[in-house]
């Protein structure tokens, strides 16, 4: 192998084997490793990533199911919307139709004569803090 820096012959060191030398600029550099035929065979495993197999058929039943998503959107959009119906009341027993609680005749005279009467209650309060 030859010096990256000056082009000269490198030399494996005699105190380090692992390094090898370069005697025209003294410089040192790690001596590549070489794999042996079992480690070539081996690639690096991680144990979150699965194997290409699997990933490779996620990713297509992931598109199939992209793709069948689109092919109903695209069918929903074509057809035309159903009118929502009217409001049926139920067919119970129990519901009378008519309900206690509201009754359409009741005046808002008592509403109005309330507020006035906060209204006042609260002037009456604020003079007195004033004075």
């Amino acid at each position: 192998m030859k010096c990256p820096i000056c082009g000269e012959q490198l030399r494996p060191g005699k105190k380090d084997p692992n390094y090898l030398l370069c005697y025209n600029c003294r410089k040192k550099f790690k001596a590549p490793q070489r794999r042996s035929a079992r480690e070539e065979e081996e690639e690096q495993t991680y144990s979150n990533i699965p194997p290409k197999a699997v990933r490779d058929k996620r990713e297509r039943q992931m598109k199939k199911a992209y793709d069948d998503m689109l092919a109903v959107d695209e069918e929903s959009t074509r057809r035309r919307k159903p009118k929502p119906k009217r409001y049926e009341e139920p067919d119970d027993d129990l519901y009378d139709g008519y309900d206690e609680d509201y009754d359409e005749n009741v005046s808002k005279l008592p509403i109005i004569i309330l507020g006035i009467a906060i209204v006042v209650v609260a002037g009456i309060i604020a003079f007195m803090l004033l004075k």
